[in-house]
């Protein structure tokens, strides 16, 4: 049996405007800040990691600069290494990381050139907490692919992702926690971010983030609803630089007795896109920003230097 990631630990992305974007993030999207390195910030959810997004300065554009996974240990991280090298386009050597949280791991891209990373022994905190209203972590991240059976091989054969759901458009994959989904791929003709969604601690957190979204300005894009594959709560948004975001709760908790089912199990009746049947359907502008973000070329290797800009 293969080694498997634990989930998504953090996103890192680049803005034009990253202190500006890490206010919006810490009043209104109710992250903590804990750490700036030039111009790059680093935030916390109340859960156990030591930061679940970093923003850093865009090079080019704003873009999705890596994902990273969580693995158990060194040992983790070392077999899982062995698993993706013999698949991966480019993959790096696992060593201590100098970087915020520090840790243990490595950078490497998929067949599409997206860029990933693997990492454990991270300074985490142990003051995790389930407070209303704020984000845990990161529930998951969904990615466009131009090649959805080579992009669900390549979770599955390096990383022991398993498919566990699929609809008409979206495949589901599991890893090792109780969580139904960690990655989810959408079809699509171009790799790119379709969204990151962030785990509040139930429907109620939702509903109150929801309205703290739309008393700053930011309306919901799609929602609230309830999803069908993984059963959770969701709630759309455009953030700082129409970032696509969800904030999302009450994700279904599996093993490996779960049943998958495939897009026909998963069919909803004409004129519903959802459990409940009661939201709007997604904006144009949703529409748009699910392919807005693309991942910045060769930016895999987690231990290069930081780059510096003008004036630090």
């Amino acid at each position: 049996m293969l080694t498997q990631v634990r989930g998504v630990r953090s996103v890192e992305i680049e803005l034009a405007d990253p202190i500006r974007a890490a206010e919006f993030y810490t009043r209104i999207w109710q992250l903590t800040e804990v750490e700036r390195v030039g111009d790059s910030v680093y935030l916390r959810g109340t859960g156990r990691y030591h930061h679940i997004l970093a923003i850093h300065k865009a090079r080019i554009g704003p873009a999705v600069r890596r994902v990273v996974y969580d693995a158990a240990g060194k040992d983790c991280v070392d077999r899982l290494h062995r698993q993706v090298r013999a698949i991966a386009p480019e993959c790096e050597d696992p060593a201590e990381l100098r970087r915020p949280g520090g840790g243990y791991g490595f950078g490497f891209t998929d067949p599409h050139g997206a860029s990933f990373a693997v990492v454990s022994g991270v300074a985490d905190y142990g003051d995790a907490t389930r407070e209303a209203d704020r984000p845990i972590k990161i529930a998951h991240v969904n990615l466009n692919s131009p090649d959805i059976q080579r992009t669900a091989d390549f979770l599955t054969d390096s990383l022991g992702f398993r498919l566990i759901d699929e609809t008409a458009v979206l495949w589901f994959f599991h890893c090792d926690n109780s969580d139904h989904n960690s990655i989810v791929l959408c079809r699509s003709s171009q790799l790119t971010l379709n969204h990151v969604a962030f785990e509040m601690p139930d429907l109620d957190s939702v509903m109150r983030g929801a309205g703290r979204m739309r008393d700053h300005g930011y309306p919901i894009e799609w929602g609230v609803g309830r999803h069908g594959a993984g059963n959770n709560v969701f709630a759309y948004f455009a953030g700082p630089e129409e970032f696509p975001l969800e904030y999302t709760g009450e994700v279904q908790q599996v093993d490996e007795t779960y049943i998958p089912h495939g897009p026909d199990y998963w069919r909803w009746p004409p004129g519903r896109a959802d459990q409940w049947g009661v939201t709007n359907p997604h904006t144009a502008r949703w529409k748009r920003i699910q392919d807005l973000y693309s991942f910045v070329p060769n930016a895999f290797s987690l231990h290069a230097k930081p780059q510096l800009h003008e004036g630090q």
